[in-house]
Order: C-alpha cells, then structure tokens, then sequence
C-alpha cells in the first residue's frame, strides 16, 4: 500500500509540473506575441480539434 501511494504521488507531481509547464509556455507566448495573436492562434487550434474529433450531438427526450 506505501508503495502504491509513492507511485500515486509521483503521478500527482508530474501531471502538476505538466500543467505549470503549459501555464509558462503560454504567458511566455503571450509576452512575444500578445494576447491578440494567442488567442487567435489557439481558437483555430480548438476549431481544428473538433472538426477532426466528432462530437455528442444530443436528441431531445421522448
């Protein structure tokens, strides 16, 4: 059980650095390009995801 919450704690701190190593890329994009631009850039990146991936679509209940 020790060994299990070790390796639980390893995977918290790697999705944790992860998710801080994506918050620095994006303020540091932010800071050459402007917000403008990022925002632009990853709006056509959202738009490109959800072409590729099909969505739910939802049906109204009978």
């Amino acid at each position: 059980m020790e060994l299990f919450r070790a390796e639980q704690q390893v995977l918290d701190a790697q999705l944790r650095a992860d998710y801080y190593r994506a918050r620095l890329t994006f303020l540091e994009e932010v800071t050459r390009k402007g917000i403008e631009e990022v925002s632009d850039q990853r709006k056509g990146q959202q738009e490109n995801t959800q072409m590729l991936r099909p969505g739910l679509r939802l049906t109204s209940a009978q």
